[in-house]
């Protein structure tokens, strides 16, 4: 099997000659974080989000897991049905990531906690992590990173890489944390993986950087990626996907939704020689 397919070369070379053609100044790229920026696979296991490290590692204890496990058994069916209607996920969604909410701070999620999982995350970065954030800094190209999980953990990993620089916004959940450090919630609206669009920054300073930025390189993992540009106007986008079999969607739908498909722990060595095309 290739390590990446490019799923129509003309579509493909047509939309690199138009970011060329307009300039590292009209291009932006919005990305997800786990298992497209972190690899799906380390040591020969399957990684684990954020959130389910909690699990994983015991961390909130042993019935913290027991009540976790019990709400994604019920709902992520629901998630992953492709015979419901989206519109008909949501609420469903947001109940379980309330819920879930719910249960951390219940059982004693803290900054300390949260800065473990930075630490494990951290070792799940994809091979040229480093060059990717580095190369659109030094163009100071915006980078968007769209994610259902912890944004405490995404902006400490970067933090940890020296890679979180003024050039990146992220839209996730964030713990509100009390003056000892216990997390009492999370700051604003619940991010859900049928709700993280581009949709949530209008208005923001970060909307005005990129709303002249009409050419979008993005990147995920899922066919529910694809609708993290919401609703902002574009007028090309390359879409890049990392396929692995795990993700519960087959390999030809993968290919009838993006422009390259990239496989299983690929590194980021094909999207970082695609930016250095684009970028000059």
């Amino acid at each position: 099997m290739p390590a990446a397919i490019i799923v129509d070369l003309v579509s493909f070379e047509s939309k690199k000659k138009k970011f060329i053609a307009d300039g590292p100044s009209s291009i932006q790229v919005v990305s997800d974080f786990d298992r497209t920026l972190t690899t799906p696979f380390y040591n020969g296991q399957k990684t684990n989000t954020a959130i389910s490290q909690i699990r994983q590692n015991n961390l909130l204890g042993e019935e913290y897991s027991k009540k976790s496990f019990a709400l994604f058994n019920k709902y992520h069916a629901i998630e992953v049905d492709q015979s419901l209607p989206v519109e008909k996920k949501i609420p469903l969604m947001e109940e379980w990531w309330s819920k879930h909410l719910g249960i951390i701070v219940q059982y004693g999620m803290t900054k300390s906690i949260a800065n473990k999982i930075v630490v494990i995350q951290a070792k799940y970065v994809r091979k040229g992590f480093k060059g990717f954030f580095k190369s659109l800094c030094s163009k100071d190209i915006p980078v968007l990173i769209l994610s259902s999980a912890l944004g405490d953990v995404i902006e400490g990993v970067l933090k940890k890489h020296k890679l979180f620089t003024k050039n990146i916004h992220v839209i996730s959940n964030y713990f509100s944390f009390d003056s000892k450090g216990n997390a009492t919630g999370y700051k604003g609206k619940i991010v859900h993986v049928f709700n993280k669009d581009e949709s949530q920054i209008k208005g923001t300073p970060y909307f005005s950087k990129i709303a002249s930025r009409r050419n979008v390189v993005l990147l995920g993992d899922s066919l529910g990626d694809l609708k993290m540009v919401g609703q902002i106007p574009y007028d090309k986008i390359i879409k890049v996907g990392f396929f692995a079999e795990t993700s519960g969607v087959g390999l030809e739908e993968f290919k009838e939704n993006f422009d390259v498909v990239l496989f299983g722990g690929a590194s980021l060595e094909f999207v970082n020689d695609l930016l250095k095309e684009l970028l000059g």
